[in-house]
C-alpha cells in the first residue's frame, strides 16, 4: 500500500539557527528558506577586492545581506580599499538570492577580523588550475555530459581526481519537466520568501487581494516556475558542497563511519541525549543511525540530514516529543505521512501513521517495525521505509527524492519543499571531512534532460508585490466591450464623430502599483489607440489597450470647417506659439482653454508624445480637423520657465545666469521663455532679476 510522504511541514516549527548549516529561524519559528545557507567543508581561498571606485570602500558586514549592519572596529565601520587581499572562508546566500563571502582579514589597526562581503566585488583565486586531462575530457564526452555541464566538473575533478560523475540521462523534455514539478501544489516554498520565488498562477495566487494560497498548512506556498526551473538545473549545483544531492544514498561502510556522522551532527540534538535500545538498555542517537543504516542499506549521514531536515537542530518538533494529546507515546523522526488534512494537522497525521493507522498488512508492519512507540523503532523503521519506497526503486539520490522519474513521473515524491535536496546537501557535505572528500572514489549521479537551456536556469531575486492587474478601468459616458475584467487586457469602443476626446479612469488592485496613461485622450477619425500600463512594485508590467473607433462624419470625415476658440490665453497661428499660461497648469487646463468644433484637441512634449499632468515650456498643443490633418501648432511659452518643466525654480535662474556668462546658451523656445521681461532684446540680467524676484515672491511674471 502507497502511503504519501511529506517531509516539508515541520519546517514552519524550526525556531533555532542549526549551527554551522544552511538554516535561518525566522519570527514566530517560521522557516523562511529564502535565508542564508552556509557551505560546509569550505577550503579556504585568497581573494582581492576589487570594482571598488577609487575614492570608496567596500563595507563589510556583520552577515551576509545588506540588512546586516556593517562591521566596527575601535569604533569606526571597517572598509576595505582596492586591492586589499582577504582570506575567503565560506559562501552565504542572503535573502535575495545574493551571494557573499565570509572573509577574514588583518586590518589597518593590526586586528584580525571576520565579516562578509558580497561576491561579485571579490576576485576569489581558485584552488588548482585546471590542466587538460585527455582522459576526463574524453571520459566527460563519453557520458554526454553537455558542454555547459564540463567547466564545473572539470574544476571538481582537479581538486577530488577520485570522484566519478556520472552522467544519468533522464529521457523527458526539460520544458516538460519544469511544467510538470510547477503543477500548482507540487511544488512548495515557505510563505516568507521573497516574492519571485512564490508563484503567480491564479490557483496559487489571489490577485483580487494580492495574496497567496496556502497549501499543506499555512506556512507554504506553490513555488514559482522560475524556482523550480532553478532547483531542477543540475548546473547550479556542481561545487564541492552541492554536489551532495546527487551522491548514492545507499549505505557505504567503508567510509561512512561512526566518526564521520557526529562530526555531521555536531551541535545538533542528534549528537547528545540517549534513548532506548529496546532491550532494556540504552544507546547514543549516533549508534541507533548506524543500526539504522545497517538494517536498511539506506547512508547514515543521509539518515541524520533527513532527521535534522524534518526535525529541526533542537529536536523540539511535536512529532517526536511524545506527548501530543491522542498520541502520547508515539514518534515519527522522518515525518512519514505528515501532511494536512480537513481533520488533522500534519504532526497528527505523522503520528496517527506512526501509530500504524495506516498500515494494516502485518508483514509491512513489522518490516517497518511499526507501531513506532520507541524512538529506536522510529528511527530504524522510518529508514527501512525510506529505503524500501524510495532507494531501492531507483530514487537513489536526494535530487531524485524530490524530482521522481521513475515509472510514471511526478508521481511519487518524498517531499514537496523545492529546494530542499540542496539544503540537505549541505548538512550531509558535512559528514565528510577534507581528507575524506580528498581520497574517497565517491560516486555522483547527475541528470542530464533532453533539449535542456544552453545558459543555466540561475535563481530569482526579485522581490516586491508582483501584482500589476486593474481593480477597475472604465471611459466617461462609454461602455467597454467585454465588460472589464482584470485580466482582460484588450477592449474595443466604437464612438460617434461628434466625440473628439474621451476620459479614461483606472484604478490598480495594488496600491504599491503604478498606473500610467489614463486621463483625457483626443481621438482622431478612425482607429485610435490607447494603452494604459500598471507597474508592479517589483517592477512587472502589465499593459491594457482600448481599441477606440471614432467614426467618420458625413461626406468622408469632412463635413463642417474646423472652429477654434481660445479663452483666456494669447495663441499665434503665424509664430506657432501660445502664451498666457500659468506656470504648473495641467494639460486638462490648457485644454478648456480652446473651445475645438469639428476637430480634435492634443498636447504633446516636444518629442510628440502625448502627456498628461502639467504642461511647460517647449510643450505642444496640437489642434487637427475631422480629417485628421493637422492645422494648428502652438509652441507653449511660459515666461521664466527656461528648463520647461513647468515650474520657475533656482534651475531656471541657474540657466539664465550660465546663458549671460556664455557658460551655456539656451535655444529655441526656451530663449524665448527666458525673455522674462518680454521686452525681445534677448537673455539679459534684467530677466535674471525678474526671474530671482518672482522665486523670492519679491515680484511676479506677468504671462
Amino acid at each position: 500500500m502507497e502511503f504519501r510522504v511529506d517531509r516539508k511541514y515541520f519546517h514552519k516549527i524550526r525556531t533555532n539557527i542549526i549551527c554551522y548549516s544552511l538554516i535561518v529561524a525566522m519570527i514566530g519559528g517560521l522557516f523562511a528558506y529564502m535565508g542564508e545557507m552556509e557551505i560546509f567543508g569550505y577550503s579556504e581561498k585568497t581573494g582581492t577586492v576589487t570594482g571598488i571606485y577609487s575614492n570608496s570602500s567596500l563595507n563589510v558586514r556583520t552577515g551576509p545581506g545588506t540588512t546586516y549592519s556593517i562591521l566596527q572596529s575601535d569604533g569606526g565601520y571597517v572598509g576595505l580599499k582596492n586591492g586589499y587581499v582577504v582570506t575567503v572562508k565560506g559562501e552565504e546566500y542572503a535573502a535575495d538570492g545574493a551571494k557573499w563571502y565570509k572573509i577574514s582579514f588583518i586590518y589597518t589597526n593590526g586586528k584580525t577580523l571576520e565579516g562578509y562581503v558580497r561576491s561579485d566585488y571579490l576576485t576569489v583565486s581558485d584552488d588548482a588550475e585546471y590542466e587538460p586531462d585527455a582522459d576526463f575530457e574524453a571520459y566527460m564526452t563519453a557520458q554526454g555530459f553537455p558542454e555547459s555541464y564540463k567547466n564545473d566538473l572539470r574544476k571538481l575533478h582537479t581538486k577530488y581526481p577520485n570522484w566519478v560523475f556520472v552522467a544519468d540521462k533522464i529521457n523527458l523534455d526539460w520544458n516538460e519537466v519544469v511544467e510538470n514539478e510547477s503543477v500548482i501544489g507540487r511544488s512548495l516554498i515557505s510563505k516568507n520568501s521573497i516574492s519571485s520565488w512564490k508563484s503567480t498562477d491564479t490557483k496559487a495566487y489571489d490577485w483580487a487581494t494580492g495574496t497567496w494560497y496556502s497549501f499543506d498548512g499555512d506556512a507554504w506556498v506553490a513555488a514559482s516556475e522560475e524556482l523550480v526551473a532553478y532547483a531542477l538545473d543540475p548546473r547550479n549545483f556542481l561545487d564541492e558542497t552541492y554536489i551532495f544531492q546527487f551522491e548514492s544514498l545507499s549505505y557505504q561502510p567503508s567510509y561512512q563511519t561512526e566518526e564521520g556522522l557526529k562530526k555531521l551532527v555536531s551541535g545538533k540534538f542528534l549528537a547528545g541525549g540517549t534513548i532506548s535500545n529496546d532491550n532494556g538498555g540504552t544507546m547514543t542517537y549516533t549508534q541507533a543511525i548506524m543500526n539504522a543504516a545497517q538494517i536498511s542499506g539506506a547512508s547514515p549521514f543521509y539518515i541524520a540530514s533527513s532527521i535534522i531536515q524534518e526535525i529541526g537542530a533542537n529536536g523540539t518538533s511535536g512529532s517526536i516529543s511524545g506527548t501530543v494529546k491522542g498520541y502520547e507515546g508515539y514518534y515519527n523522526y522522518y515525518n512519514i505521512g505528515a501532511y494536512t488534512t480537513s481533520s488533522l494537522t500534519a504532526i497528527q497525521r505523522g503520528l496517527a501513521y506512526a501509530r500504524g493507522d495506516y498500515v494494516t498488512d502485518a508483514s509491512a508492519r513489522k518490516e517497518y517495525y511499526l507501531p513506532w512507540n520507541t524512538r529506536y523503532k522510529s528511527i530504524v523503521g522510518g529508514a527501512v521505509y525510506v529505503a524500501k519506497n524510495y532507494i531501492s526503486r531507483g530514487q537513489d539520490t536526494l535530487y531524485y527524492k524530490k524530482f521522481d522519474f521513475v515509472d510514471t513521473p511526478y508521481t511519487h515524491q518524498y517531499m514537496t519543499h523545492i529546494i530542499g535536496a540542496r539544503q540537505e546537501a549541505v548538512t550531509t557535505s558535512k559528514g565528510y571531512t577534507d581528507e575524506m572528500k580528498s581520497n574517497l572514489k565517491l560516486v555522483f549521479k547527475i541528470p542530464v534532460f533532453n533539449n535542456m537551456p544552453e545558459s543555466v536556469c540561475t535563481i530569482p531575486t526579485k522581490d516586491g508585490s508582483p501584482n500589476n492587474v486593474l481593480s477597475s478601468l472604465a471611459v466617461d459616458g462609454i461602455s467597454l466591450t467585454p465588460s472589464f475584467n482584470m485580466f482582460t487586457q484588450n477592449y474595443d469602443i466604437i464612438v460617434e464623430n461628434n466625440v473628439s476626446s474621451i476620459k479614461v479612469s483606472a484604478a490598480a488592485v495594488d496600491g504599491k502599483a503604478k498606473v500610467s496613461g489614463t486621463g483625457s485622450h483626443s481621438l482622431n477619425v478612425g482607429n485610435n489607440t490607447i494603452k494604459i500600463t500598471v507597474t508592479a512594485e517589483n517592477g512587472d508590467k502589465r499593459e491594457y489597450t482600448l481599441s477606440v473607433v471614432r467614426k467618420a462624419g458625413e461626406n468622408g470625415g469632412q463635413e463642417g470647417e474646423l472652429k477654434v476658440t481660445v479663452n483666456g490665453l494669447k495663441a499665434d497661428n503665424a509664430n506657432k506659439t501660445v502664451t498666457g499660461i500659468s506656470p504648473e497648469s495641467t494639460v486638462q487646463s490648457v485644454k478648456e482653454k480652446y473651445v475645438v468644433q469639428n476637430g480634435t484637441i492634443k498636447v504633446t512634449d516636444k518629442s510628440g508624445n502625448e502627456k498628461t499632468g502639467t504642461v511647460g515650456t517647449g510643450d505642444k498643443v496640437l489642434i487637427y480637423n475631422n480629417s485628421g490633418t493637422l492645422v494648428y501648432e502652438h509652441n507653449i511659452i511660459i515666461y521664466g520657465d527656461v528648463n520647461g518643466d513647468g515650474k520657475i525654480t533656482v534651475k531656471d535662474s541657474l540657466a539664465v545666469r550660465k546663458d549671460i556668462l556664455g557658460i551655456e546658451k539656451v535655444a529655441g523656445w526656451y530663449a524665448k521663455a527666458a525673455d522674462a521681461n518680454k521686452a525681445n532684446d534677448g537673455i539679459t540680467v534684467k530677466d535674471a532679476l525678474m526671474i530671482r524676484k518672482h522665486i523670492l515672491n519679491l515680484g511676479s511674471i506677468t504671462q
